[in-house]
Parts: C-alpha cells; structure tokens; sequence
C-alpha cells in the first residue's frame, strides 16, 4: 500500500504523538508499504539526507506561547501536487486540527481512504485556551472530535477507555484499540555514573517521573505522594525527567513538601538517555488523569520498571494491577501507600520487574503496525 501520514507533531519534536508517527512509519516501510509524512516545517532544523520514508515539510509559523510547536500553513499547492502524483491508497492522520482537515480534504479528493488515530483527550486541554471560557472551550472541542471521527472511514484509539469517551460524543464510526508500539530492546543495565551524576546515593530508592510538566499531569498529586513517602523512608528520592509550563510550580511544590533535598529535577532528557534513567531507577510514578495510553508508563515497562500510576483512562488498562505496577485513586495518602508498598520489599520489586518485562511484548511496534496493517 501507499500511506501517507499527517502529523501536527514530527521530529524534532518530541512528544506521544511525534513519536508513534516515527515509529509506525518505520515499521510499515519495513512491511513493505511505501510511508510519507506530512508535517510542519521546524524552524532551525535541517532534515537529513532522504531515507526509506518519504518527507514533506509544510511551511509553518509559531506562537510566542508555544515556541516548540510549529503550526503548519496549509496552503501548499505543490505538496498537494506531489500528493496527488503519488497515488496513495491510505492517508492516516494524527489530529482533527489544521494538518488532520487538509490529509482528509486530499484523501477525499484524491480517492483514497482516511484512517485517524485519536491521540489526545482535546477536552482537558481547555485551560490552554486563555481568556476563553472554559465550558465554551470544552463544548467546542467535544463537537470537534465528534466531527471529525465521523468524517473518517476508521478511528483508532490507543486505549479502549478512549473507545468510550468517543462513543459518548456520539461518535458510530468503526473505532479500533491499537495501543502506540515501542521499538522493544533488551533493558539497559544500571550503570552507578548515572546516579553519580544526578547526585544521587547508590543505595538510595528512587521514583522516577519522566513526562511534561503540566497542569494536566497533576504533578500536586506526585509531590504530595512523595513528601509522604520521605517521611517514612529517608532513602527514597525521587527524579523529574521533563521540562513544561509547569517547571516553577513543580520546585514550589518540591520545596513545600519538605523533601527539596531529595527532589531531583533533570529538565528534560533526550530519548537516548531515557533507558539510563530507567535503570537508575527502582519505581516509575505517573499521576496524569488525562493521559490516553501514557508513553512513558509502556517504556517502562520494556525497561523493567515497576509502575504507582493514578487509574485513570489509558494508564488504567496500560498498569496491569498486582502484575507490573499498582493502579490508585486520586488520593495523595493512597498513592504514596502504593509507592512505600513497592519501594519497601525487594522482592515485590522483583515481580513486578519480571511482570513488566512480560507485558511490555504486547506493546511492540510490530504489534501495532500489523494492526494498523
């Protein structure tokens, strides 16, 4: 097949939804389907020499708010052009926004199909729409991903908590669980420099978060949890890898819990030194209630890493309770019970290392691109 994937997102950007495009295009290229990505110019950056999958860069602008997120223009008559030479069977598209309209009016025009991949809780994201009212926001939004699912011949989900969501927007389109897939590798061994240099003790326990600092994270809930567990445990550390909106609250709610010197906050890490971070790590916490499948938790997975997560939407099916991790309520006593329950016995640890491994086979970016398939 010929497949072109439309993406808000793409490299160098670093996000959910930059890194599913990348991988899927890859593993589909390997299956021997021809892939090009449709995808905003990045400011700065230059592209590498042309590989196996095809690139088409859209002239792009950006806010001052969001520096790191190039928006596409969407007039571009020679990529329709190149389009349209093409002949694709299948245009996939990651967003209901400016790139997901334009793949689906090309599609449509040009004869081929249109699949989308529902990546995002768009409705808990109003607050980044300032000044707006958030209800009106929120209406808009809901109207929006109810729309444009409608308009797509198949909607893929990551997660089946998100299959509900839509179908309670009054979505009846076909609808498929295809969890984002991960290049699966053996896990990195723990190397005592890393600790070292992020000036933690070799004999500490440590908790890591690796995500976006924001709102929608719930990082008051991570902090809290925390500064419960130091209380009790005066070797238990806990390491941020991430950077956002939200990095000065996360170093006020570090310093209110009491623990500051026990906080470690890297900012962010690029993928290639995510797999050190996991091995340094004894227990990976997530706290978003928005997320639709949660990246990081299924990387953790594959690295070995037990995982404390909120059981909400994605990471409540991606946390398999008891058998890789345990799922909590959104209660700071609750979740920091969970981290001190894990933390406290090595061979708990243990389990749960062999149960993650275990599970991770079912997050494969082979699995995923065979779905898709």
């Amino acid at each position: 097949m010929k497949i072109a994937l439309f993406a808000e997102s793409y490299r160098p950007v670093i996000n959910g939804a930059a890194v599913a495009v990348d991988l899927l295009a890859d593993a589909l290229t390997e299956r021997g389907h021809e892939v090009a990505v449709f995808a905003p110019r990045f400011p700065g950056h230059v592209d590498g020499p042309p590989g196996r999958v095809a690139l088409y860069r859209f002239p792009s602008y950006t806010l001052p708010v969001q520096p790191v997120y190039p928006l596409a223009i969407p007039f571009a008559p020679h990529l329709e052009r190149a389009f349209r030479d093409c002949s694709f069977d299948v245009v996939h598209t990651q967003s209901p926004f400016t790139l997901g309209k334009l793949g689906r009016s090309w599609a449509r025009r040009h004869g081929a199909a249109v699949v989308t991949t529902y990546h995002t809780l768009y409705v808990d994201y109003a607050h980044y729409a300032k000044g707006l009212p958030k209800p009106a926001v929120r209406a808009y939004l809901r109207a929006l991903s109810r729309g444009y699912s409608q308009s797509c011949d198949v909607v893929a989900v990551p997660t089946a908590p998100i299959e509900q969501v839509l179908r309670g927007y009054g979505v009846t389109r076909p609808i498929r669980v295809i969890p984002t897939g991960l290049r699966l590798r053996d896990p990195a061994v723990r190397d005592p420099a890393t600790r070292s240099r992020l000036r933690i003790p070799q004999d500490a326990l440590v908790v890591l978060y690796a995500g976006r600092l924001a709102r929608e994270k719930n990082l008051a809930l991570l902090f809290e949890g925390f500064a419960r567990v130091a209380r009790d445990m005066p070797n238990a550390w806990l390491l941020i890898a991430g950077s956002g909106p939200e990095e000065a609250t996360a170093r006020r709610l570090a310093e209110q819990g009491g623990a500051t010197g026990r906080v470690v906050l890297a900012g962010f890490q690029p993928p290639e030194r995510m797999p050190e971070l996991y091995a340094a790590a004894d227990l990976f916490a997530f706290t978003s209630l928005t997320d639709t499948q949660g990246l990081v938790l299924t990387e953790a997975k594959a690295a070995g890493l037990p995982a404390v997560s909120v059981d909400a939407y994605g990471p409540g099916v991606v946390v398999r309770h008891g058998v890789d991790g345990f799922l909590t309520p959104n209660d700071p006593a609750a979740f920091a019970a969970a981290l001190k329950l894990v933390l406290g016995d090595v061979n708990l640890r243990q389990q749960l290392r062999q149960g993650a491994l275990r599970e991770s086979k079912c997050f494969s970016i082979e699995a995923t691109a065979a779905a898709f398939e």
